[in-house]
């Protein structure tokens, strides 16, 4: 995770960086859960009917003979975070609704895990950095671990990792950046 996350900055809307994020936050689940190393994992999944009637892209989907049991959706934000951050959280609700409400579908886990740094950037269209979002502090406000917990009693889970950029407001250019003091990922 930690390689991916230097070169984050670099090509943000392009499906290789996607592709990436989705193996390697992959290799992390793994680590962090052993025993779901024996299902069959497929990436950018689309459920054929979701909880709404409509087709649902999954980022990381996760069989059992045939059946999906775990869905997870990742982001890797780094940057303009907060002005973003009620939305990401209303996305989560309704995408968590849209899942679990699916027709015949029994799902043992669905995550929602976010990798997102402590202080990030502020840009502009240009790429200039405007200014430094407190992430953690719009994190605090902005909670909905226990509304999923009580929608879905547990099977729901919203994961954010947090790590630091490395000198985060000397740097100028962050095509590369240094990181440091990534959170584990733990799975209850």
């Amino acid at each position: 995770m930690e390689t991916f996350l230097e070169t984050s900055f670099q090509n943000v809307r392009s499906s290789k960086r996607t592709d990436e994020f989705h193996k390697v936050l992959l290799d992390e689940i793994l680590n962090a859960n052993p025993s779901w190393a024996e299902y069959d994992w497929k990436f950018e999944y689309q459920l054929p009917v979701d909880g709404f009637g409509g087709t649902f892209d999954i980022d990381i989907a996760g069989f059992s003979n045939g059946e999906l049991k775990v869905a997870i959706l990742g982001k890797a934000l780094n940057s303009n975070i907060n002005k973003n951050i009620k939305n990401y959280a209303n996305t989560s609700v309704g995408e968590a609704a849209r899942l679990m409400f699916a027709p015949d579908l029994n799902l043992e886990k669905v995550l929602f895990i976010s990798v997102l740094p402590r202080i990030a950037p502020r840009f502009n269209k240009a790429r200039k950095v405007l200014g430094y979002d407190d992430v953690l502090s719009a994190k605090e406000r902005t909670k909905i671990d226990h509304v999923l917990r009580a929608q879905y009693n547990g099977v729901v889970e919203a994961i954010d990792l947090f790590f630091d950029i490395n000198d985060v407001k000397s740097l100028e250019d962050f095509d590369s950046i240094g990181i440091s003091n990534l959170d584990p990922l733990v799975l209850v």
